[in-house]
């Protein structure tokens, strides 16, 4: 079992207040914050579970609070309609000193959420909160394209990636990618293997790009070549730390890897320079904690894995599960392994605040 790095050291622990702000949605249901709720739970700390949709912070006395529809245990927000009357959680009290801000499903384009959700986790900044994560990292790993320009303005090594320009530059496009069909389309916004396809010839290229461009005209696409794999890995990375990582088998009959595409994903131990890669992406995007994901080389310990995205808010239900069963040794004593609550016993230690 991979060996981690050992964070938790009795002097330093501290209890905190823990703000998460999530968003449910049909297409990217909102699973992880529940979880993390309870997991934060059974560790004592005060824990809020709030839903974007309709959410906002005020000052009152000169303390601020979080305010939110009521969200249930399944992670489902109560919104109201035209009909009943908005029901709000009792308003929670932060503090920068005591008080972790967790957001889950920051939008910062219109695709992706309100850009009042991203207004709000601007102003914990300015304020001082540490906000995991970074308004910077969402701004990055929200858009595949500028995971792809950071991937290569630090080296990292990458399938070959171009952006479509316009609704007619599919030629033009697959000149400069200079790969042979089939290639990776996908669309630059998009989570859960959803906007991700495979295209086999230049017709389909062209009559599946006009579509796209006829349903959103402003639409960012981008061009990938296809590695041939049998799996891609996601490793957990908080605090500059690896806590994890498991191998998720292509699909039966698909050529995607997503858990939620229905992969079940195993255990996997990294090789050393694929945790110097990952904690090395984790750090190009600002990230606190993020999925980095990659497709390993053929050869693992002298090559570098062809990095694929860094996710900035990664799910961990599939981690949780696949480690849970393994035999690693538990952070916290009398429990099985639990990832979700190694993250938050990280944060106890305030030298991992950003």
């Amino acid at each position: 079992m991979e060996k981690f790095k050992s964070f938790i050291t009795e002097q330093k622990d501290e209890p905190y207040k823990l703000a998460i702000l999530s968003h449910d949605d049909p297409n990217d249901p909102n699973e992880t914050g529940p979880l993390i709720k309870k997991k934060a739970q059974e560790l004592g700390l005060d824990v809020f579970l709030g839903e974007f949709q309709g959410a906002y912070t005020h000052v009152k006395n000169g303390k601020r609070f979080v305010n939110s529809f009521i969200v249930d245990d399944k992670g489902k927000a109560i919104i109201p309609d035209a009909k009943t009357e908005p029901k709000y959680e009792k308003p929670f009290e932060i503090d920068p000193k005591n008080t972790l801000i967790m957001v889950r499903g920051l939008g910062s384009t219109i695709k992706t959420g309100s850009t009042s959700w991203y207004i709000m986790a601007k102003i914990f900044e300015h304020e001082g909160y540490t906000v995991i994560n970074s308004t910077k990292c969402h701004d990055i790993c929200s858009n595949k394209w500028m995971n792809q320009i950071i991937f290569k303005r630090e080296g990292f090594n990458t399938p070959k990636t171009v952006r479509l320009n316009h609704s007619e530059g599919a030629r033009f496009a697959m000149k400069e990618l200079g790969s042979n069909f089939p290639v990776i389309l996908k669309t630059a916004v998009g989570s859960r293997g959803i906007g991700v396809m495979w295209v086999e010839s230049e017709k389909a290229l062209h009559g599946l790009i006009q579509l796209l461009y006829r349903e959103d005209e402003f639409i960012d696409i981008i061009l990938q070549e296809y590695i041939k794999t049998d799996y891609d890995v996601r490793a957990i990375v908080a605090a500059n730390t690896i806590l994890g990582a498991i191998k998720r088998p292509i699909v039966e009959g698909d050529f995607r890897s997503n858990v939620s595409q229905g992969s079940e994903p195993q255990i996997h131990e990294l090789t050393e320079l694929e945790r110097t890669e990952s904690l090395r992406a984790a750090k190009a995007v600002d990230g606190q904690l993020v999925g980095v994901d990659f497709i390993p080389a053929k050869n693992r310990e002298k090559d570098k894995p062809y990095m694929i995205e860094v996710n900035s808010t990664p799910g961990l239900l599939g981690i949780e599960a696949t480690l849970s069963k393994s035999a690693a040794k538990p952070i916290v004593k009398g429990q099985n392994r639990s990832i979700t609550t190694e993250i938050l016993k990280m944060y106890m230690n305030r030298d991992n605040w950003s």
